[in-house]
């Protein structure tokens, strides 16, 4: 019995959802090679990341990593040729909070030898680290009335690196006013637009690190 147009257009189209539904499910059993997986992640000296910490501690429109893995790179002092291993990253992101977008760019010894010279620098030639060794020497001892006009200078000084570090020999330093301080640097966190990217965000999210790690602190 010859079909009609119609019969066939019909037959056509049930054909081709049967073989898209077939190539939809062998595509579901396939295994997401985009990322490490656990299985064999380890085996590829990959280590898992802890989302959980990473979110804490880091603001970015990235996806966070769920694996890190060796990262090659040349040394910016000496043009050496290294490997940021994914055990290094792990330490770096997850225990010193580094940022996520941060990257390796100096050996270990370039490292050390900077380490030395800014150690051995000549009072004043480090103005800036002189002032935030000081700054974070005042959050080992109760606040006096100088060490509170220090701080309350710090967070009004051009450098954004200094006012991070008073807001957390504030958190240090606990006491109602501090913490209340920090709470109203939290709540003036801008979610978007011009202001994003001002000092109001990054006085926000230091203050809400300082108050986490408190409990960590002396």
């Amino acid at each position: 019995m010859k079909k009609s147009n119609k019969q066939r257009r019909a037959e056509i189209k049930a054909r081709r959802l049967e073989r898209a539904a077939a190539a939809s499910a062998a595509h579901l059993r396939e295994k997401d090679v985009r990322l490490p997986q656990p299985d064999f992640g380890s085996a590829l000296g990959c280590e898992p990341a802890d989302r959980f910490v990473l979110e804490q501690y880091n603001n970015t429109y990235g996806v966070l990593p769920a694996f890190y893995a060796a990262r090659p790179f040349t040394c910016r002092d000496c043009g050496a040729e290294e490997v940021w291993t994914a055990k290094q990253q792990k330490w770096w992101y997850e225990v010193v909070h580094g940022h996520i977008d941060s990257r390796a760019v100096r050996c270990l010894a370039c490292r050390r030898a900077r380490r030395e010279r800014l150690r051995n620098a000549p009072p004043g030639a480090s103005l800036l680290r002189e002032q935030t060794d000081r700054l974070r020497a005042l959050g080992d001892a109760k606040p006096t009335a100088s060490a509170v006009a220090e701080i309350e200078a710090a967070l009004e000084c051009k450098w954004w690196s200094l006012r991070v570090v008073a807001i957390q020999t504030m958190a240090r330093w606990g006491g109602e006013a501090n913490l209340a301080k920090l709470h109203e640097l939290m709540a003036a966190r801008p979610e978007g637009g011009r202001r994003y990217f001002a000092w109001e965000r990054v006085a926000a999210d230091a203050a809400r690190s300082a108050l986490l790690n408190r409990e960590r602190w002396p």
